[in-house]
């Protein structure tokens, strides 16, 4: 499932990547920052969506949170 089907966007509703980066151990988990787009293309929340790879076992985890502008979590997601 892709991660715009996880967080549930409404008709009209985009992501713009605003910034990644990579942390861990072995720089095993990429975190990516995103700006939710309505239809207008004014910002209506933001998401935070980080994947991180076990390094024992080569698990793959995803987790996302959306919050509103004004910071509070509106959806949370792990997969």
């Amino acid at each position: 499932m892709s991660l715009t089907e996880q967080l549930q966007l409404k008709d009209g509703e985009t992501l713009r990547v605003d910034s990644s980066r990579q942390t861990g151990p072995l720089a095993n988990i990429d975190i990516t920052n995103y700006s939710v787009l309505d239809a207008h293309g004014d910002v209506v929340g933001k998401v935070k969506y980080t994947e991180d790879m076990a390094i024992k076992g080569f698990k793959v985890t995803h987790k996302a949170v959306r919050t509103d502008l004004e910071g509070k979590t509106v959806l949370q997601k792990f997969w």
